[in-house]
């Protein structure tokens, strides 16, 4: 039967660790990169029913032309279903971040119209859809820290890999993904290089061998702060410290979330700045009507 309203969780990420290994004939970039969703998390509830897609969004400036309504559009139209459904969008994460909200709110849209429904899209399907929205996309359908490669969009679950607590901190920039791409010097991806074999990183390594991040050198560069806000958190006891994704988001690492609390207390914080302490959390689907964290 299928239920009168439905609520998912639409968790934010972070990229553990992200190599650049070239660029693709058509243009995009060659990833390997390890992504964890976080306990910090939009909240997505979808009605079904009536005529069209109708959203709405707790914050002002995402209502046009958003991820969301493209997400369900492109389900309706694989499933040969007219659309009709209710979504309406409690936003946390805040907006290019390097958290990957607009990707994972896409992502729960489909999952959630998948059950509503009574899942008549396969999961492969699922995922071809997704990687029609995004490159990271796809990572957020599976709902665990993932090693994702191609352009992000092919996922190796690992769903055992450690999730530890973190403070994050966004200085109130804006960063365009495509910038960044576009400004990232490709000139030591020479083709030797690219047909080395990379070793990616596994749960066994030391954590500053899995805290790496090639594009940060294009957004520290622009935003000097970055580098500031990274040398901050390990003086304030962070285990290590990264930009996520594109950036301007760093994070610290803590094996406590009363060690990042007390961090974001002592962390000199800035009048624009955004500072969460969350912790890596793997999603579990449930039955009816809801979600819950592992």
């Amino acid at each position: 039967m299928t239920p009168s309203a439905l609520t998912l969780l639409a968790p934010a990420k972070l990229n553990l660790h992200l190599k650049v290994l070239g660029r693709r004939p058509d243009g995009m970039h060659e990833l390997i990169t390890l992504m964890q969703p976080l306990s910090l998390a939009d909240r997505l509830v979808l009605e079904p029913g009536g005529e069209g897609i109708r959203f709405s969004c707790s914050q002002a400036g995402l209502q046009e032309d958003n991820l969301v309504e493209r997400a369900a559009r492109l389900w309706f139209q694989a499933a040969g279903r007219e659309p009709g459904v209710v979504l309406r969008l409690e936003k946390n994460i805040p907006v290019a971040a390097g958290l990957g909200g607009g990707s994972s709110d896409a992502a729960a849209t489909l999952l959630g119209l998948n059950r509503l429904y009574g899942e008549p899209l396969a999961r492969e399907r699922l995922h071809e859809l997704a990687s029609r929205l995004g490159a990271d996309v796809p990572f957020f359908l599976y709902g665990v820290t993932a090693l994702c490669t191609g352009v992000g969009d092919r996922v190796e679950p690992w769903p055992h890999f450690r999730c530890w607590h973190y403070l994050l901190v966004n200085p109130g920039v804006e960063v365009s993904t495509a910038w960044v791409y576009g400004e990232l010097d490709l000139a030591w991806t020479s083709r030797p290089n690219l047909n080395k074999i990379y070793r990616p990183p596994s749960g066994d390594r030391p954590l500053e061998e899995i805290l790496v991040n090639d594009l940060e050198m294009v957004t520290t560069r622009a935003y000097p702060e970055l580098g500031a806000i990274k040398e901050g958190l390990c003086r304030a006891g962070a285990r290590g410290a990264l930009m996520s994704g594109s950036g301007p988001t760093v994070f610290g690492v803590f094996d406590s979330a009363a060690q990042a609390q007390q961090a974001a207390g002592d962390l000199p914080v800035g009048n624009k700045w955004w500072v969460r302490v969350c912790h890596g959390a793997h999603i579990l689907a449930k039955r009816g009507r809801g979600a819950e964290w592992k």
